[in-house]
């Protein structure tokens, strides 16, 4: 097995998000479920309560990622996507008293932060730098 040359590669292998396949299982997959959800489910909550679910997932994970190589981006996009779930949570509970609409604006919201976290590598970098 060949070594890593650089700190960024070493963090690459180790990167969650960096690999197609398990991007699309880890992040991809809640966005289809809960996409889904938002078109089959018999109500609000339903929705709701599978897009908290996917959020949270997504948002978990972006701090497993975080943790794991150091992938700048997952340092914002975990809370981001966690506060989402949070609120999508409230919408299922229901003591917000939204609708469809409001659903649409917490989970939209949500999923248009976790893209611009993106940015943040582009003046800092893909990786974290740990000094060893």
């Amino acid at each position: 097995m060949r070594q890593p040359r650089t700190a960024d590669e070493a963090c690459a292998r180790r990167d969650l998000s960096a690999n197609i396949g398990s991007f699309l299982a880890v992040w991809g997959a809640p966005v289809l479920v809960g996409a889904a959800a938002s078109l089959f489910s018999p109500s609000v909550a339903w929705a709701a309560g599978a897009w908290s679910l996917a959020l949270a997932w997504m948002g978990a994970a972006c701090l497993v990622n975080a943790r794991r190589c150091g992938r700048l981006h997952c340092f914002f996009s975990g809370p981001v996507l966690l506060a989402g779930a949070l609120l999508a949570g409230l919408v299922a509970l229901d003591p917000l008293d939204a609708d469809a609409m409001s659903l649409g604006a917490i989970v939209t919201g949500a999923l248009v932060l976790f893209s611009l976290t993106y940015a943040i590598e582009l003046a800092w970098g893909r990786y974290l730098r740990r000094d060893a």
